[in-house]
């Protein structure tokens, strides 16, 4: 006898089976039992899966809607509004009392951030970026109020009156109170390399110059701004001269402070108020005069000209050999005091060797000698006292990294232990970073770019020793299960790792290099790991 298959089974099942076919299948079943036994098989299974298929909610209602997002992300919006809120009380509260008393110190200039770029020297516009932040995290906490009122109220049609009437007003109001005053000046660049004002030729505002040689004879009734090789000023700037040269002469009269980088500069003229100046050699003539004080970074630095003020000096080797109004601070390799040498304060000298005194020179009294030591003074109790808070300070950075950030901790713990990869990583972004900042720098728009990765990166290499301490405290009591037993090791490791830097003959400076180099690579590799991460897991969601 002849059997039939499934898939005339399951066409007799479905009514698709012409009527002497389905005839001729159900006489067969009465006499066949394994056939019999296979329709009714079938047929059980068919009517379970129509069963199955008819159930009203097979998938839980939550996994079958649409997912809604936001078109803004509140809680970002908040996050930076608040921290640009942060950053203007910062700024308000302890940068701007700490400008004012540089102001009364003699360093002038708009701001501490002027100040620090050489008084504006890159960018006069840093008034109009704060006074930007704090429109906008106005604007941010207003839209956010707005929000919230609505949706307590349940009102839109009252909310969108309240903005299309007060709306304006407020923006208005803000632009009036907060608009910054503009800035002129005048940007030359030397035709053929150089550039000269002649004399009996005024400049009524700023001027910028950018060229190879730079001479003013004539008058600047403003401040000076120049980038160039070399830089002399034969003439008037009735404002402040800011230098970046390799050389810079001053044989006029600034009525202003001077403020310049240079490999060498020479006064032999007249500045009413400061100098602040980082240079390799100084050298001031006896026809030279200050009228402020003088503020000197450098190698070699020959003062023989008049000074109204005081001096501060980090030094390799100096040499006194006019009048000061006032004291002197010094930390030099050697001081040499010559026999003009006028000093009615008091002379504050810290070196290796003893200052070297004419007996002709005028000195308000002795010179107060600070024999330097190099490398740090074991005997002194305030050493170990320093070291015990810079591992207070890591370990409370590290705790606070550990419990706001438990999965990048992990990811770069692991990523320490990858020692060649992180080191070679770790040197890589150690060096390129600043340079790459720094060549971003040459844009007006790049500085908004550079300050804040130097910053990250600041960061960055503070959090280093973090993760290989915590590496370094899993091999000496095994792996960690759970946050405390972390943090366990993370103290533990610490404190090996700030003990080694306190060995001497430079075996720490290189554990030191070696720690910073290792765990910058390590958060470099955990953070290309997330981004890594990231981008695998919302690649399938766009397509």
């Amino acid at each position: 006898m002849n059997h039939f298959d499934e898939m005339t089974a399951f066409l007799y099942l479905d009514g698709q089976l012409e009527r002497a076919q389905a005839s001729e299948l159900l006489a067969h079943t009465t006499e066949c039992g394994e056939c019999r036994v296979l329709l009714e098989s079938l047929k059980k299974e068919t009517l379970w899966l129509e069963q199955s298929l008819q159930e009203k909610d097979p998938v839980p209602a939550r996994f079958m809607a649409p997912a809604r997002h936001a078109n803004v992300r509140w809680g970002w919006a908040t996050a930076l509004a608040m921290a640009i809120a942060g950053v203007l009380t910062l700024w308000n509260g302890v940068v701007e009392p700490f400008e004012h008393q540089l102001n009364q110190a003699g360093f002038s200039g708009g701001n501490l951030m002027t100040m620090l770029v050489f008084s504006g020297a890159f960018w006069k516009g840093w008034s109009s970026v704060l006074s930007l932040f704090s429109f906008f995290a106005a604007v941010v906490f207003g839209i956010l109020a707005l929000v919230l009122l609505r949706r307590i109220w349940g009102r839109s049609a009252a909310v969108g009156m309240m903005l299309t009437i007060f709306g304006p007003v407020a923006l208005l109001l803000a632009l009036l109170f907060m608009t910054p005053a503009a800035y002129a000046g005048e940007v030359v660049h030397g035709s053929h390399l150089s550039y000269t004002l002649p004399a009996g030729q005024t400049i009524h505002t700023d001027l910028f110059v950018f060229a190879n040689f730079t001479r003013i004879e004539g008058t600047v009734n403003g401040d000076l701004f120049v980038w160039s090789n070399e830089v002399e000023v034969d003439g008037h700037v009735t404002g402040d001269v800011i230098a970046m040269a390799r050389e810079v002469r001053i044989n006029g009269q600034v009525d202003g402070n001077i403020r310049e980088y240079a490999q060498t500069e020479s006064i032999n003229g007249s500045v009413e108020k400061n100098v602040l100046a980082a240079c390799q050699d100084f050298e001031m003539g006896s026809k030279g005069r200050i009228g402020g004080s003088l503020t000197l970074a450098g190698d070699d630095a020959i003062i023989s000209g008049n000074i109204g003020r005081d001096i501060t000096a980090a030094l390799g080797d100096a040499t006194i050999d006019g009048a000061v109004g006032d004291g002197i601070r010094v930390r030099a390799d050697d001081l040499h005091i010559g026999p003009d040498a006028n000093i009615r304060g008091a002379v504050a000298y810290t070196g290796r060797h003893e200052a070297e005194v004419d007996p002709a020179a005028k000195l308000a009294s002795p010179v107060a000698f600070t024999h330097r030591k190099e490398g740090p003074d074991y005997s002194n109790w305030k050493f170990y006292w320093h070291r015990a808070e810079f591992w207070g300070a890591a370990f409370l950075f590290g705790l606070v990294l550990l419990l706001l950030m438990p999965r990048f901790f992990g990811d770069a713990l692991r990523a320490s232990k990858n020692v060649l990869p992180s080191l070679g990583f770790g040197v890589l972004l150690f060096v390129a970073t600043p340079i790459v900042a720094a060549l971003v720098c040459i844009t007006v728009v790049g500085i908004g770019i550079a300050i804040p990765t130097v910053l990250t990166w600041l960061v960055a290499v503070y959090a280093a020793q973090i993760f290989v301490a915590s590496w370094l405290g899993e091999i000496l009591l095994g792996p960690a299960v759970g946050t405390g037993a972390l943090v366990g090791r993370l103290a533990l490791g610490l404190a090996i790792v700030h003990g080694l830097e306190m060995v001497p003959y430079h075996v720490g400076f290189f554990v030191h290099v070696i720690v910073l180099w290792w765990g910058l690579g390590a958060i470099a590799m955990a953070v290309y790991g997330h981004l890594r991460r990231t981008a695998v897991v919302a690649s399938p969601v766009a397509a």
